[in-house]
């Protein structure tokens, strides 16, 4: 029991230093050149002229301005090819079977909350000039395959999981938010109200995963909720290109001030094919994590854990008991024998 205390405490810290690192990652507020990163900065909008400016309320001096693709690449340019390949490579196998995953679904909990996090300082980060979308998306998918491969080892299976919990709450957040025009609820005070309900989804995909008595239900909804996402998200990529959830993904996540021009005129407005997607994806996500419920009935774990990390009065209710009474009797007076 010491030891499992001690594991679990362990993947805390790693979930926590890892999440912490990425967001204070030096990247966020380094000035170096050959990456084109600047610190972020506050904006004002003027459109006094007829053409929308962007100001540093400090200097007062105008902000240079450049095209919001934060590594989404164009039509089916290479970067775009890679998005396509890696959102089919993860969500379907999370879709169908990510409670039989094991090792891979505690791996993509901790890739996908390192990608999502070091894609969101980077894109806020850069300045008009930006980083290739090529370099970029290469860039998040190390982080990804880094938080796998933690997620790999069993010193990170708990923190795969609760950020495989955290994961599947934003991705029915962010759905619910880009389905409408310019999000849910639209206008500058209705951003924060936006990521203040994917935050509290988030948290309760986190708790589903970490408290035991809902543990398996909360693996198999996060699992199904982030491989339809990513599935749902690779097929509108394919009709739809950078203009449909990738659009709406980059409208909600990236604040740049170098990026806000863009970001304000072209706005996000979704396709109908997009919003079908996003509907249809939703739909299936219950009805996926109770299709793996029947047809994977067994723990999620595959690793026999030792009878001293199970209380007394735990029974297994898959096992049928076949052992006369007058057995088990006996079997009680042994253990007060000398």
């Amino acid at each position: 029991m010491a030891g499992l205390v001690r594991l679990r405490f362990l993947s805390w810290i790693l979930f926590f230093h890892l999440f912490t690192t990425v967001l204070a990652s030096p990247f966020v507020s380094s000035s170096t050149p050959r990456l084109n990163l600047v610190p972020r900065a506050n904006f004002v909008l003027n459109n006094a002229t007829g053409e929308l400016q962007v100001f540093n309320p400090t200097t007062r001096q105008p902000i240079p301005q450049g095209p919001a693709t934060d590594g989404g690449g164009a039509n089916f340019n290479i970067a775009a090819l890679i998005w396509v390949v890696f959102t089919f490579l993860v969500g379907l196998p999370m879709s169908f079977a990510g409670i039989r995953g094991w090792r891979f679904t505690t791996g993509v909990g901790i890739g996908l909350s390192g990608a999502v996090c070091s894609w969101a300082a980077f894109i806020n980060s850069v300045n008009e000039v930006g980083v290739p979308d090529t370099i970029l998306t290469a860039i998040v998918l190390a982080f990804f395959f880094l938080g796998f491969i933690i997620g790999l080892f069993e010193f990170g299976r708990m923190g795969g999981l609760v950020t495989l919990g955290i994961t599947g709450g934003i991705a029915v957040g962010i759905r619910i938010m880009t389905f409408k025009e310019n999000l849910l609820i639209s206008g500058d005070s209705g951003f924060a109200v936006n990521w203040a309900i994917i935050a509290f989804l988030g948290i309760l995909g986190g708790l589903a995963i970490a408290w035991p008595k809902t543990q398996r239900a909360g693996i198999l909804f996060a699992s199904a909720s982030v491989g339809t996402f990513l599935t749902f998200l690779g097929i509108d990529l394919v009709i739809n290109k950078q203009s449909g959830l990738s659009r709406g993904l980059r409208f909600l996540f990236d604040r740049n001030s170098s990026h806000i021009a863009d970001i304000i005129l072209n706005g996000y407005k979704p396709p109908v094919s997009t919003q079908i997607m996003l509907g249809v994806s939703l739909a299936l996500v219950p009805i996926l994590a109770y299709t793996q419920h029947r047809v994977f009935r067994h723990p999620f774990s595959r690793k026999p854990r030792p009878d001293s990390e199970f209380g007394d009065s735990t029974v297994d209710l898959n096992e049928k008991i076949t052992e006369p009474t007058n057995r088990h009797f006996l079997a009680k007076m042994n253990r007060f024998s000398l």
